[in-house]
């Protein structure tokens, strides 16, 4: 078993939450507060009070009863510049669905419990289909263009100076809705994560404690055809004997052979026992004890890594030792050693 694949598998298993979760949180950020509205918010601009008193980032200033043409429409192009980000934003969220989704697809299918997942996703959805009518007002509004010509200029003062205010209204009532509605969601996800991740950790170590005792078997087949290597070596080594033929090398290289493969069914072996004695499992192979687990499936790996490598190292120096000496002895060669790497 390849270590670097290995490690890539505890990798992919765990960014099936940390990923995700991920997802929500850069999302949040990379729509920053304001942002639907800010395309227009001038270094000048201060804060306008909500309904109820609450402070948010205007997109234009709130024209005045006294607005010029000129300045009504440089706020309705605004409006339809603020308008195309929150688009954007808005389909950004919209790709957070299918990542939850997919996370609830994966954690259920591992018999993880989602219920808390799926009714922050349902709930997520609902804001954002109030954000999004908000943002469809909007557009219907400056669609109309009341006041406006096809260019954008004014036509009627006080219809224009309605336009503006109603777009702008409900284009701020869309991005707080899709703020808050992110900020709950990540919120959700996070304390799902929190609440779940021993489970995913019991279950990744119970996976990992199957695949050392597979290892163990296939390491333990390959070892074992270490003995057809030996005889296939000796009788070469008979053979060109026979023949009087310098067979030093071979022998040395034959003797150095089996003292790495007894090296390697050493490791083998420890790993063996350190999977016998299953700490941190029961006798199903489940965790009892996490930490116990982690420390088995740690040093289970370790010496069948140390025996794999031993085991691959001492086939390939048999090997070319004979390749060696079957090129310094032509055309007396017979088959040289092989065996399976684990």
């Amino acid at each position: 078993m390849n270590i670097i694949k290995t490690v890539s598998l505890s990798l992919r298993r765990w960014m099936l939450v940390l990923v995700v979760s991920g997802v929500v949180f850069s999302l949040a950020f990379a729509i920053p507060t304001g942002t639907t509205l800010a395309v227009a918010v001038g270094p000048t601009d201060q804060p306008t009070q909500a309904p109820g008193g609450t402070s948010h980032p205007a997109s234009t200033p709130a024209p005045s009863k006294g607005a010029g043409g000129a300045g009504l429409s440089q706020a309705f192009k605004q409006e339809q510049q603020s308008l195309g980000t929150q688009q954007t934003n808005l389909g950004k969220a919209g790709d957070s669905v299918s990542k939850i989704q997919e996370l609830i697809s994966k954690a259920s299918a591992k018999g993880i419990d989602t219920s808390a997942l799926s009714s922050a996703l349902a709930t997520f959805q609902s804001q954002l289909a109030t954000a999004n009518a908000s943002h469809a007002t909007a557009a219907g509004i400056l669609s109309a263009a009341n006041g406006f010509d096809a260019n954008g200029n004014v036509t009627a003062i006080a219809a224009a100076r309605q336009t503006v205010q109603d777009a702008r209204q409900n284009l701020l009532d869309s991005h707080n809705t899709l703020m808050h509605a992110l900020s709950d969601l990540h919120v959700a996800v996070k304390s799902w994560e929190d609440s779940t991740k021993d489970v995913f950790q019991n279950q990744h170590l119970q996976k990992d404690f199957q695949n050392e005792q597979t290892w163990l078997t296939t390491q333990q087949s390959n070892l074992a055809k270490t003995n057809d290597a030996v005889t296939r070596v000796q009788d070469l080594i008979s053979k060109a004997s026979a023949k009087g033929l310098d067979t030093t090398a071979l022998s040395t290289a034959l003797t150095t052979f089996q003292s790495e493969i007894t090296t390697a069914t050493s490791s083998n072996t420890t790993a063996a026992g350190i999977l016998s004695a299953h700490n941190g499992f029961d006798g199903s192979g489940n965790v009892t004890d996490p930490t116990a687990a982690q420390q088995t499936v740690k040093e289970a790996h370790q010496s069948l890594l140390d025996g794999h490598n031993t085991l691959v190292q001492a086939v390939k120096d048999l090997q070319n030792a004979v390749q060696t000496w079957k090129a310094a002895n032509a055309p007396t060669a017979a088959p040289g050693a092989t065996t399976n790497n684990g």
